[in-house]
């Protein structure tokens, strides 16, 4: 089934591609648990008070349900974005990565879910509309996804940012932290890093300070100088942090911040690095943090360049219920 979709594609019958694959999640879950019958030649899924419902039945109040429909969305986007966009060294890199990092988690949540790692693996490949033979293709399509989404925003950057900047008193900013044990009361050993990092910034950058005390609070924006990229009133921070950093103007240090969560304790000194606008669209170091902003900012993104991939396409739909249905679930989205 899948190779027909990716390689004959769009004179597509979607209905029936997800019939199928409805059915083989249906058979596939129960194999080993269930008598083989049919009736009618239709395979019977399960029998309540002499009454049986068969794989048909099951398909047609999946589909009139909204989650029917979603795995149907899911199952259409991913066909798009697979015939949209071309495959390369880095879409396949990341695709690559992406399937190292969903192996490792599943080897992780198996022990703690009661499954295998297959089994988990399958299980949330399935929520996405593929089966469990279909990792390798997951991945190649959300590699491509990303890719898609991302000449989106960059065609439509301007129109996209300019409001989310505006609006959120947008900025980049960098920070040294020092993890500790309870913020409130730090610890003799904690204190001498906080001074030890106040006499550095005298005579040192911020960047450079950050670097050098990277093993004390948050490795991976260290290594970067400190550097966490773009924010707003609406980036995912701690509250403390956001209030402080939005208070500031560009260059200023704030004194220390404290923060205390379930996640971590620690002190914060902030470094607002950039707030004009073309300053930071031209920061190449803040792109990543920028898309991801754009991306929280509009929910209706994908909708807007699914659809647009969509119209460079040849389209055809299985009946009109199922094209009405893909065209109320981008507008939807």
């Amino acid at each position: 089934m899948i190779d027909t979709l990716k390689k004959q594609w769009f004179v597509v019958l979607i209905a029936l591609i997800f019939i199928g694959f409805t059915v083989f999640i249906i058979y596939d879950t129960n194999k080993g648990k269930l008598p083989g019958k049919s009736e009618n030649g239709k395979d019977v899924i399960a029998t309540i008070n002499g009454k049986s419902i068969s794989a048909d039945d099951l398909y047609d109040s999946m589909y009139k349900s909204n989650g029917g429909n979603t795995l149907l969305y899911l199952r259409f986007q991913a066909a798009v974005i697979d015939e949209s966009v071309k495959s390369t060294d880095e879409i396949e890199k990341t695709a690559d990565q992406l399937k190292e990092y969903l192996n490792s988690n599943a080897q992780n949540q198996a022990s703690s879910s009661g499954q295998s790692a297959e089994e988990y693996l399958k299980t949330e490949l399935a929520k996405y509309g593929f089966q469990e033979d279909e990792l390798d293709y997951f991945c190649n399509v959300q590699a491509k996804m990303s890719k898609m989404q991302k000449d989106y925003i960059d065609k439509h950057m301007e129109e996209l940012f300019t409001p989310l900047y505006e609006k959120n008193k947008g900025r980049t900013v960098s920070h040294i932290l020092v993890k500790m044990k309870d913020a409130n009361n730090p610890t003799e050993e904690e204190m001498k890093t906080v001074k030890a990092i106040e006499k550095d910034l005298k005579t040192m950058s911020f960047a450079e300070v950050a670097k050098k005390y990277k093993d004390k609070g948050d490795t991976s924006s260290a290594e970067k100088g400190g550097y966490l990229g773009y924010m707003d009133s609406t980036t995912g921070f701690v509250d403390s942090f956001k209030k402080q950093a939005l208070k500031m103007k560009k260059g200023e240090v704030s004194n220390w911040v404290k923060e205390s969560n379930d996640n971590y304790n620690g002190w914060h000194m902030i470094k607002v690095e950039e707030t004009d606008k073309d300053a930071i669209l031209k920061d190449k170091k803040a792109k990543d943090s920028i898309y991801s902003a754009i991306e929280n900012a509009n929910s209706d993104l994908a909708s807007k360049y699914i659809s647009e991939a969509m119209k460079k396409l040849d389209v055809t739909y299985g009946n009109d219920d199922i094209k009405k249905d893909i065209q109320a679930s981008l507008e939807s989205k």
